[in-house]
């Protein structure tokens, strides 16, 4: 549906005024910035409004899910941008407009003592971040969303180097955006075989996404488009082997952005491949062996980055590589929803599709709350190793519950949202049976299994976290001398923490939207039972199958809980309290080195799965005056494959250098052979 008139009170409207809002507050913010700290705080405050609504577009286009376009007055001549509202954009909208919402307020608080340079700095490329973030999803045709697409690369690339006076800060940044682009181009040849290959003679056809739906595509386009975007969009979500700039990037990223990078970043990634795979090419050009490679990436990555969490003892490196895990899990949800799809079984895949969905909100609230409250933590005790916290339970109890409502949620563990995407995978994977190939039944079978283990090493990830940071005796004096800040960050924190639990309590208003996104993609809505009890009961299918209460089972949890207190406060009631030291291993004073550290809670792992690592160690020679034991955990990845491509290309580029400097007749030789082959090529159809 296209709108008409200069204002019109629509969904896109709203959307579009969040848009121009946050890029037009950017400069404005940057400015005011330099006029102190209120000045500096309104800024980020201003920044709200376009967040919320955004909020209101994303919801009120799942409500009434009519899609909305509108050419703009500007653009390229002759092809104006294009803006579009339908919804599956509007849902990754209300995923950025509610999630951004917490992270300003952070950024109020966090920001508030930093100099005025950075504050500037971040105040001008932030706005920039989640404006371009919603232009992509917004943009309805090619031309508009690379505008958008490259707009957000280029601006989190500087936010991620704000601090770029350190060495490792612009490292970290140059490998982000050599990895950005080198997306863009897999995904602009994707666009590009997309719009060239489905014209009939064989010209470029429209670039406006609802042309390119409509024409005919060769099977062999098809794949070529469906693996070139899947890299392209992959490079930027962080899947592996394309993930190596995540780990580096979110450590030297201010927590905020880091935040919104995990957060909402990836899952705009995630959204561009939807909508190439569902929205352009169509279910009818997808085949299922496409469904087998998303599912062997997504599981590859869900292990492979819960794996390398559990050997780091920085916490933002520590979730970056989480990151890569949840991203596999959402990839695992996809792959099912195309393998079923493509194979005929629109039930299972319909289950699917809303498991790998509602992990992308469950990721974006639970992943944001622990960047948060990593990013508290690291700024109060000036330190980014686990091995030197400890004790924060006693110094800093809000930040601590409310990161572990965080690792609750991220560890799959009911009530918590976490728990219930999770659980709506399994419960797809388990129509398993019902394909007629057995190479897609142990594919599916296979993948469930993966996702069961990651989500146990993810528990045991959190317990390592949270045993090191919060628990037992402060391992640094700064770690024992830290206090709780009760402001904005708290309060974002919270905001994130009752949505990570209200989501998994009340998870039927956004299985609604989701219904509504997978009806207008595929033509089948979710198979959920709204009209038995959605408040009390999840039916995924059918009552026969499986069903979940997350308000009962809080109640139950609670009553039983309630119950061994009663236990136990009578028991010890009628029996006197006999008080004595604990037990020391025979030492006379306990001290901060008797506790595990996270290298050695992470060594079993390192033992077990030593083929996902490459491990080098010090050892101590007998004769060392200070012997000391070092160990370095790396990427298997770099070895095997960037340091070889690395240097692959420096021998191609020393081989360039040796015809480089020639005089002018060889360059006109060069003009005059390169212009032969274009003539050559141009003449044969290209």
């Amino acid at each position: 549906m296209t709108q008409d008139g200069p204002f019109p009170a629509t969904p896109l409207f709203l959307a579009e005024l969040g848009l121009a809002g946050w890029i037009l507050l950017g400069a404005l913010g940057a400015v005011l910035a330099g006029h102190g700290k209120k000045a500096s705080a309104l800024s980020f405050g201003s920044l709200l409004l376009p967040a919320l609504l955004a909020s209101i577009a994303g919801v009120d286009i799942l409500i009434h899910p009519v899609p909305q376009t509108r050419d703009l007055p500007f653009g390229w001549p002759g092809m104006p941008f294009r803006l579009a509202l339908d919804p599956l954009s509007g849902f990754f909208l209300a995923v950025l407009g509610f999630v951004s919402i917490p992270v300003l307020l952070f950024a109020i608080g966090f920001f508030r003592d930093n100099s005025v340079r950075k504050t500037r700095w971040v105040l001008f490329w932030l706005p920039l971040f989640l404006g371009t973030m919603s232009g992509v999803l917004l943009a309805d045709d090619v031309l508009t969303f690379l505008v958008f697409w490259e707009g957000m690369a280029l601006s989190s690339f500087f936010l991620v180097v704000t601090d770029i006076s350190e060495e490792g800060v612009r490292k970290a940044g140059f490998l982000y955006l050599l990895m950005a682009q080198i997306g863009t181009g897999l995904i602009l040849l994707s666009f590009f075989l997309l719009a060239d290959g489905s014209s009939p003679d064989g010209g470029l056809s429209s670039l406006a996404f609802a042309d390119l739906s409509r024409l005919p595509v060769s099977p062999g386009i098809a794949g070529w488009v469906f693996f070139l975007s899947f890299a392209g969009f992959g490079a930027k979500a962080g899947i592996v082997p394309l993930h190596v700039w995540l780990p580096e990037a979110h450590p030297v990223a201010p927590s905020p952005v880091s935040a919104l990078m995990s957060g909402l970043m990836l899952k705009i990634a995630l959204y561009g491949m939807i909508r190439v795979d569902l929205g352009l090419l169509g279910v009818s050009h997808l085949q299922p062996f496409m469904g087998v490679a998303v599912l062997a990436i997504g599981s590859l990555s869900a292990l492979f980055g819960v794996l390398h969490a559990l050997v780091q003892h920085d916490p933002k490196r520590l979730l970056a590589y989480h990151s890569i895990e949840n991203i596999g899990i959402i990839l695992i949800g996809f792959g099912l929803f195309l393998i079923f799809r493509t194979t005929g079984h629109p039930v299972p895949a319909a289950v699917a599709f809303s498991a790998s969905l509602f992990h992308v909100l469950n990721h974006a609230l639970f992943k944001s709350l622990l960047f948060l409250g990593a990013g508290t933590i690291l700024k109060k005790t000036g330190t980014h190793d686990l091995n030197d916290l400890g004790g924060l339970f006693r110094t800093m109890p809000a930040t601590s519950f409310l990161f572990l409502v965080g690792a609750l949620a991220i560890s799959g563990l009911p009530p918590l949202n976490g728990f219930l995407s999770e659980w709506l995978t399994f419960q797809a994977a388990l129509f398993a049976p019902s394909l007629s190939t057995f190479l897609f039944q142990s594919a599916v079978v296979l993948s469930a299994a993966l996702l069961a283990l990651s989500s146990a090493l993810t528990a045991m990830c959190f317990v390592k976290v949270t045993g090191v940071s919060f628990f037992g005796q402060a391992r640094s004096v700064r770690a024992s001398l830290v206090r709780e800040d009760r402001g904005f960050e708290l309060s974002a924190m919270a905001i994130l923490a009752l949505g990570c639990l209200g989501l998994g309590l009340f998870p039927s208003p956004v299985l609604s939207g989701l219904s509504s996104v997978s009806l207008s993609l595929t033509g089948q809505p979710l198979p959920f039972d709204a009209e038995k009890d959605p408040w009390l009961w999840l039916v995924p299918v059918s009552s026969s199958r499986a069903q979940y209460s997350p308000l009962l089972l809080l109640a139950s949890f609670l009553a039983v809980l309630a119950i061994l207190h009663l236990l136990t406060v009578l028991g010890r009631s009628q029996r006197p309290v006999r008080t004595a030291p604990t037990w020391n291993c025979g030492y006379p004073v306990r001290t901060s080195r008797m506790q595990e550290t996270a290298d050695a809670f992470g060594q079993p792992v390192r033992h077990f799965f030593a083929p996902f690592f490459r491990m080098e160690r010090h050892l101590p020679s007998p004769g060392d005056d200070r012997p000391s034991y070092h160990l370095e955990v790396r990427d298997p990845f770099w070895k095997g494959l960037y340091d070889p491509l690395v240097s692959a290309l420096l021998c191609v580029s020393d081989a360039a250098e040796t015809i480089r400097n020639r005089r002018i007749s060889h360059y006109l030789l060069y003009s005059v052979l390169t212009l032969i082959l274009l003539l050559v090529f141009l003449s044969e159809g290209w």
